[in-house]
């Protein structure tokens, strides 16, 4: 039989030391057949940088790109060229991470909490430092709101804030460093879609039997790398050469948020939309249509 050939690009954690990828599984569904069970020959190729995806996208030199929701979604409403064939993970709620003199929130007063632009609109921080120490925002805790999440991390780990509302991979390695996490937070602060599927207008035409298989195949291996705890342990130390301490977290705290079925939730894509755009969150569902392929979106 013929396998289908499919290139696949994902990218790592960008301003670490680290090679933290978002989505490991490709690997291990590589080595254990389950690609090649739906006919298919994947490559799962490391490219760094946003610009470059969408160039050998353009060119056809890969066909499928694993990217941050927030980079696709704003290169769609941009330009229109791309589709989403699913969403390997919907959401992963950020953790509050602090300088080990911080026990419990109200420890913060008197000091700075760094949280990236983007995820923190429309985040009650007022309420929530109201309710959980007592503390008033602006007056017992100063926010900075950074462009980034790597800059949150920089003004944490470089002392000029003492506490960082983090997507749990810059949480762990902040953890590495010494600070520690406050588990009295609570999930207010997202990145919704952290793992999108993206391909291009064109090939989801052309090659929409491929793709089908592919998801189907994506699917069963994430299903494998939840299941398979040393598998997966064994695969970030020997791939992406992670501390038996980071890859134990990234297996327990990080993984578990991915989703198997790789169907994007349509409330978590109107989130999305009214961070990236929030003039155009009335028409999310003309949206999510244009975008999304038929029945990859619930909800």
């Amino acid at each position: 039989m013929s396998l289908a050939r499919i290139n696949v690009m994902y990218g790592h954690l960008e301003g670490t030391d680290v090679k933290f990828a978002r989505d490991p599984s490709g690997y291990l569904s590589i080595e254990t057949g389950i690609y090649q069970r739906h006919g298919l020959e994947v490559s799962w190729n490391h490219v760094q940088g946003t610009e470059e995806r969408y160039r050998r996208l353009a060119s056809g030199e890969a066909q499928i790109s694993f990217v941050v929701g927030r980079a696709s979604l704003q290169h769609f409403l941009d330009t229109g060229s791309t589709r989403l064939l699913g969403c390997a993970m919907n959401s992963c709620p950020y953790y509050l991470i602090a300088a080990s003199s911080i026990n419990e929130i109200k420890d913060l007063k008197g000091r700075t909490v760094a949280c990236r632009e983007g995820p923190a609109r429309g985040v009650p921080f007022d309420k929530i430092f109201h309710e959980r120490a007592g503390l008033k925002l602006g007056g017992d805790v100063a926010l900075r709101l950074p462009a980034s999440d790597q800059d949150a991390f920089k003004l944490l780990v470089g002392g000029k804030a003492q506490a960082a509302l983090l997507p749990r991979p810059y949480g762990f390695m902040a953890e590495d460093r010494g600070f520690h996490r406050l588990r009295a937070w609570p999930d207010a602060v997202d990145d919704p879609l952290p793992i999108s599927i993206e391909t291009t207008a064109a090939f989801a035409k052309e090659r929409e039997k491929d793709f089908r298989a592919f998801i189907d195949a994506h699917r069963e291996g994430v299903r494998f790398i939840k299941a398979n705890r040393n598998e997966a342990l064994r695969i970030l130390a020997e791939r992406f050469g992670h501390s038996p301490a980071l890859a134990a977290r990234t297996v327990e705290k990080y993984l578990v948020c991915m989703d198997e079925s790789l169907a994007v939730d349509f409330k978590q894509f109107e989130r999305l939309l009214s961070q990236l755009a929030p003039e155009r969150s009335g028409d999310a569902r003309r949206i999510a249509s244009d975008w999304i392929i038929p029945g990859a979106l619930r909800g």
